[in-house]
């Protein structure tokens, strides 16, 4: 879309079709509805000003990126967003070569577009960063390394925080005098002056003190400019001429400049800004018009809440979702031992370590995509010292919409490498509350992963210990070893097992550090076929450690894995994708016969 020429009055208008058409998707397909809606006008005056084909934009985090996508190359297609084959989530270069580095992760676009800015010295390379993204200690590390990069300009996208607002009218009527032409051209023209004779340092220094204060005065632009960038702001977001006014003059100036604007999370969208925590992630509506519960999570800050109760060491702690983990209901209850670290989660492994030294009961609920970025943590911090976290892995194996970027798929890989941790992963609801009882009085860091979707409700008669299997269908010839929500996947196969003649014993295995070592020596020689069945990564996964555990007690049985083979998986809806991997319905079936016959 060509918007060169499109006068301010003619951007509004494409600014309120623009967000028309994300209500009309999002609400259908779901997805990050409020913090698009904010960057309207923003997106769209950086299109007016800048080339998106010569210069380099990026988006830190992608989920702000719908705007972006409809401007370029997608908006024919922008109805099969986060479907199947359709419009990916956040940012990706092998959907556009308009998308510059893949996004998904906060944090990472600032590092990245200083290496594109010393690739491209010639282009400017815009990255767009949100308030909360900012103070990631990767993006605080990468504008430590701007100071030389003259085509950088970094956007702050300020949306929730108090910074910005006791400036009024006074920072407006400032950054609008600092930006005008004269007062460059002024500026430039008394350096030049001051630069000669003996006049030059005393000068200089006053101007420069002068012009220091008033900023600091004015505007909240001390730190930037302290580390080295020009700022600009805090400028209207929502303003197309200011915005359009900036964006050019910032054109033409060399940086690294930093320009604040503030804009308001779900603009134009009433219910999404009245409840823009709500409305910043969200699942297609059902038919009574409410977004879909993540069960297990709630589990999780139910039984927290209750034994909180009576245990005040017990401490909540979220990076930045509180209620997508389930811990909103303990944090308004108990503020006092809550803690939300924001997008940091290096820092809150190290936090909770800090806790679990002095005697308090930690329990970190984290996205399994986003544990990732803690593993140093979890090996020097926790490990190391045998300090008893609670990690409470939501979102682990495939999460479905969200895509490539968020599937859980290596939290078991790389927990197992990890001395001195435990490792559960729940089968059914009872189960899953059984492990946080627990989880209360461990003296090893412990991690309780489980999946998106719904889990096992069958109350069966076994209770949860930890090292130990459960068999829930008794067979012989064929066992299947079923850990987290691959109990359920199985269960909801076995008559197709039967009809197939491939039925066998079915266990449950929760535990999956440590494992069931007596069960392996006594039952597996039993059966012809063993299959291990996770929903992760079956490289160095579970399956994996089994298979170490009978080559060093020579156990002679061959083990089937049935996990996720590659670790780039796309989006869809999350039933969709487990299909794709056959760990669902009749294509779970076919891999099983499929590893069947191989062996024969």
């Amino acid at each position: 879309m060509n918007i060169e020429n499109f006068k301010i009055n003619e951007l509004n208008s494409l600014c309120e079709e623009l967000r028309k058409k994300i209500i009309d998707v999002v609400l259908t397909n779901g997805g990050h509805l409020a913090s698009n809606l904010g960057v309207v006008e923003l997106t769209v005056a950086l299109d007016k000003v800048f080339d998106f084909k010569k210069n380099k934009v990026l988006f830190d985090v992608g989920h702000q990126s719908y705007v972006y996508k409809l401007l370029t190359d997608r908006d024919k297609n922008f109805d099969t967003l986060r479907k199947l084959n359709g419009i990916g989530p956040f940012l990706d270069p092998e959907e556009s070569s308009y998308d510059n580095f893949i996004s998904g992760h906060a944090g990472s676009a600032l590092s990245a577009a200083c290496g594109i800015a010393v690739a491209n010295p010639k282009d400017k390379v815009i990255v767009i960063v949100g308030d909360a993204s900012i103070a990631n200690g990767h993006s605080l590390e990468a504008l430590n390394n701007m100071i030389n990069l003259k085509n950088m300009i970094v956007i702050l996208n300020d949306n929730d925080m108090s910074i910005g607002k006791s400036v009024g009218c006074l920072s407006k009527f400032f950054s609008k005098m600092i930006l005008s032409k004269t007062y460059l051209t002024l500026r430039k023209d008394v350096k030049n002056i001051t630069n000669k004779g003996n006049v030059r340092k005393k000068v200089y220094d006053i101007l420069g003190k002068t012009e220091h204060k008033m900023k600091n005065i004015f505007l909240p632009g001390n730190i930037p400019e302290n580390i080295g960038f020009k700022y600009f702001g805090v400028v209207d977001g929502h303003n197309m001429g200011q915005l359009i006014s900036i964006f050019q003059e910032a054109k033409d100036m060399e940086g690294p400049i930093f320009i604040h604007v503030k804009t308001k999370k779900g603009k134009g969208y009433l219910p999404a800004e009245e409840n823009k925590e709500k409305f910043h992630g969200i699942s297609p509506y059902n038919s009574n018009g409410n977004v879909e519960e993540l069960t297990t999570s709630k589990i999780l800050g139910e039984e927290l809440s209750k034994y909180a109760e009576k245990d005040e060491d017990i401490i909540g702690i979220s990076a930045g979702m509180v209620s997508g983990t389930g811990l909103k209901n303990f944090f308004e209850k108990y503020p006092k031992r809550s803690f939300d670290i924001g997008i940091a989660e290096g820092h809150g492994i190290t936090f909770a370590a800090g806790l679990a030294k002095c005697g308090k009961k930690p329990y970190f609920a984290i996205y399994s995509t986003f544990l990732q970025r803690g593993i140093g943590q979890l090996i020097h911090d926790v490990s190391l010292q045998n300090l008893p976290i609670r990690l409470c892995i939501d979102r682990g194996g495939i999460v479905g919409q969200d895509g490539k970027t968020h599937h859980g798929l290596y939290d078991i890989s790389f927990l197992l490498s990890i001395p001195n941790f435990i490792i559960l992963s729940p089968t059914t609801k009872k189960e899953m509350r059984e492990m946080i009882k627990f989880s209360l009085d461990v003296q090893n860091p412990i991690a309780i992963r489980y999946n998106k979707g719904l889990i096992c409700d069958k109350e069966y008669d076994f209770k949860f210990q930890i090292g130990k299997w459960n068999e829930v269908v008794k067979g012989d010839k064929y066992l299947y070893i079923a850990t987290g929500n691959m109990l359920e996947e199985l269960l909801m196969v076995e008559n197709e097992l039967i009809s197939k003649k491939i039925n066998g014993t079915i266990v449950s295995a929760g535990s999956i550090k440590p494992f069931d070592e007596e069960y392996i020596k006594e039952e597996f020689n039993k059966y012809e076929h063993i299959f291990v069945l996770e929903e992760g990564y079956i490289k160095n996964g579970f399956g994996t450690e089994i298979l170490d555990f009978l080559n060093e007690n020579n156990i002679n049985k061959k083990i089937h894995k049935i996990g996720v083979v590659c670790g780039k998986i796309p989006h869809g809806k999350r039933g969709e994708l487990l299909e794709l991997c056959e760990l669902r319905g009749k294509n779970l079936v076919k891999n099983i016969e499929g590893k069947i016959n191989e062996s024969n």
